[in-house]
């Protein structure tokens, strides 16, 4: 039975708008359901060590009939084929493309490599403000405060609203 996932999208290497519509024609092949994306948002980075360029930032739902560690393989096979890097040390490096699990089918999870819903979605501006054009009824499981009232509570970060989320095929 498929389940119903959000996925958030960013970029801030090359040209991050078409990074994210690739990476948008990849989760389409993946979903048993048209794509739902949100518009792309431009936000500053946060939790970086260095000045770097600014983020591009999306949200779309997808219908899945894999497990959430299956996702989460596929996501990361995605990534590399996109040119991401990762650091050794856990410090956050520019990429071409980063996805995210925000969640999968309402569950409550933590183990090793994954943990739903994510452990920072709902207090960051660049997922909320997006996962808000796609589910604006959202209430994310286990967290008290429904959406609106998590942006209102998210630290600020400028952001400003681009175009659709149109795949690329």
């Amino acid at each position: 039975m498929p389940k119903s996932t959000y996925i958030a999208l960013g970029s801030n290497l090359g040209s991050q708008e078409k990074n994210l519509r690739l990476a948008a024609v990849e989760l389409q092949k993946i979903s048993t359901s048209p794509l739902v994306a949100s518009s792309i948002w431009w936000s500053t980075p946060e939790g970086f060590d260095e000045d770097v360029a600014a983020f591009c930032n999306a949200v779309v739902a997808v219908e899945v009939e894999m497990a959430a560690d299956e996702l989460l393989v596929r996501l990361k096979e995605i990534e590399q084929q996109m040119g991401r890097a990762r650091s050794e040390g856990g410090s956050y490096l520019s990429r071409t493309i980063d996805l995210d699990i925000i969640d999968y089918d309402l569950r409550v999870l933590k183990t090793k490599g994954l943990e739903l819903p994510h452990p920072r979605a709902a207090s960051r501006r660049f997922v909320l403000l997006p996962l808000q054009e796609v589910a604006p009824g959202y209430h994310f499981p286990g967290i008290e405060h429904d959406l609106e009232a998590l942006i209102e509570m998210a630290p600020e970060n400028p952001m400003r609203k681009s175009s659709p989320l149109n795949p690329l095929g």
